[in-house]
């Protein structure tokens, strides 16, 4: 089955910077995203350009909501931009011809604009050069009567069904296949983060490699091989950890 996947973090203004550094490809290295193919990086592309830092991007935009409705106050620990990804399923984009892939994002963004205002956007990156093709992008949460409110916009277990309902029939309406996922307000699961998922992926694809070595593995040499540096029951015990883990999520 292939889905479309729409996913949203709240973020208070401190991690604006370092979200930054890696939508932008602002580093040099990353090493905590072992992911990222730098020699596809000149791939990634942005459908939204800031103009601005972010955090420049996300005050401009609080400060000009304050001005056409001051009474209204921005208090210290509000949320002040929604961190979104969205890409599908793997194998489904996999099977896209790379218009098609740009076009799935397009449309994606289209969606958002009309959700969340066009003018509240300040970036949206296609990134390439990663193990999925995915677009993040950010958005400073104000409703239509300038209000700073990530709450109004998306809290509440209705209010996530509808917005992954909605996204689903958008973005199927142009991309046949897409099935709609069973909403994680309905199974009470929570979303794997993303550092899980990749750990466990990395970890899947390791057990494959040692399982066919093993196979291989014959009479007379298997006291040998059996040796090496790599443990594998280590490594098998430790990709069930991460599974039943993911899996209780």
């Amino acid at each position: 089955m292939s889905y479309a996947i729409l996913r949203f973090e709240k973020r208070k203004g401190g991690p604006a910077s370092a979200i930054e550094k890696h939508h932008e490809r602002q580093k040099e290295h990353y090493g905590s995203n072992p992911d990222i193919d730098r020699e596809r990086t000149e791939l990634n592309h942005h459908l939204i350009q800031p103009r601005l830092q972010y955090y420049g991007e996300i005050q401009t935009r609080i400060e000009k909501a304050q001005r056409e409705n001051p009474q209204y106050k921005v208090r210290k620990d509000s949320v002040k931009f929604i961190d979104t990804i969205v890409t599908a399923t793997p194998e489904y984009l996999a099977k896209l011809p790379p218009e098609e892939v740009r076009r799935y994002f397009e449309h994606a963004l289209d969606f958002l604009k009309a959700e969340v205002g066009e003018e509240n956007i300040f970036s949206a990156v296609v990134h390439m050069d990663e193990r999925n093709p995915h677009m993040h992008l950010c958005f400073v949460p104000l409703t239509r009567d300038k209000r700073l409110s990530a709450k109004e916009i998306m809290d509440g277990r209705d209010k996530l069904v509808e917005w992954q309902d909605k996204f689903h029939d958008h973005m199927a309406a142009q991309f046949p296949g897409l099935d709609r996922g069973q909403a994680a307000a309905v199974t009470k699961r929570k979303h794997i983060p993303t550092w899980l998922y990749k750990q466990a992926h990395r970890l899947t694809k390791e057990m494959t490699r040692i399982q066919k070595d093993i196979e291989k593995i014959g009479t007379f040499n298997a006291n040998k091989q059996k040796k090496s540096p790599e443990s594998t029951s280590e490594m098998v015990s430790a990709g069930q950890c991460l599974r039943d883990q993911a899996a209780s999520l």
